[in-house]
């Protein structure tokens, strides 16, 4: 799901690497409702909580969007920064306000209304997949936004030659990335039953990854999310059963990545050797 939310950024040439600290800020929003609110009965709770998880996702995103059309900043340290801000966030207030185990920074487990509902032992989150597929691919391709997205993407002087608002186009398409992401914080609080520092788990940084792998194809992200997460799965096993290392995965992942990026260089632009040349001097 979050590499659904990065792909809407990444099609406008908008170098989105704050999905991680986007996901955690949907969390912290969830939460909020979550420990303020336990009396809200299941159904209300599970929507208010993804509304919330929603915004906050939106909002976190919305700053560097902001600081891109205002000041020309470079989203992808903006972004890359804004996680570890979330992270320290999420540590105060576990710490802090929100701290339920005197000693410990922690909140605890939150009540059981704010779990999601499961269906042969398994959470509904993969609903959400199915859902953010279906829009996003709406989204980007069959509606006007998503074409002027694409415009944006490939060149901004001629999305400004066609008269589309290059400012409003950004912020809107950074404030849907931002609520999917937030959305995933949401599924992680309720599945977890909690809220840590390391509630990302590190699925916005592998987002990217998985974005890239399927060049923004909705339909496809999913098959390679799952690739993915068996690889990360498979190299906890091999570390307890083989003793390799787990980071064996990070590695392999970013051989796949690498020889990706590359094979694109050669897919796209073709080496030509002028041999006359050589043969006239």
């Amino acid at each position: 799901v979050t590499a659904l939310g990065l792909s809407c950024a990444f099609k406008m040439k908008f170098w989105n690497i704050g999905g991680e600290g986007q996901i955690i800020m949907g969390g912290v929003f969830a939460t909020f409702f979550a420990l303020n609110y336990p009396q809200i009965p299941r159904p209300l709770m599970l929507l208010i909580m993804l509304i919330a998880g929603a915004v906050g996702g939106a909002l976190m995103a919305l700053i560097p969007a902001l600081f891109k059309v205002k000041f020309g900043t470079n989203e992808t340290l903006f972004t890359l920064m804004l996680n570890y801000i979330a992270i320290y966030i999420v540590k105060y207030l576990i710490a802090g306000p929100w701290q339920r185990t005197p000693g410990f920074a922690s909140i605890g487990k939150l009540d059981k209304n704010t779990y999601l509902y499961e269906i042969n032992r398994q959470n509904i989150g993969w609903i959400a997949v199915i859902i953010v597929v279906l829009f996003v691919y709406f989204y980007l391709y069959k509606t006007k936004s998503g074409y002027e997205v694409s415009v944006v993407g490939e060149s901004q002087a001629t999305a400004r030659y066609a008269g589309m608002n290059i400012r409003k186009i950004i912020i809107k398409t950074m404030l849907i990335s931002g609520a999917i992401c937030g959305i995933v914080g949401m599924i992680k609080v309720s599945s977890n039953h909690t809220l840590t520092e390391g509630i990302g788990g590190g699925v916005g940084f592998a987002a990217i990854t998985v974005a890239w792998l399927s060049q923004l194809n909705p339909f496809i992200i999913p098959i390679v999310s799952a690739i993915i997460s068996i690889l990360q799965k498979g190299s906890t096993v091999m570390q307890m059963n083989m003793g390799i290392s787990s980071y064996a995965a990070d590695v392999l992942q970013g051989i796949i990545l690498f020889c990706f990026l590359g094979s694109e260089f050669f897919v796209r632009y073709s080496l030509v050797f002028n041999l006359r040349i050589k043969e006239a001097k």
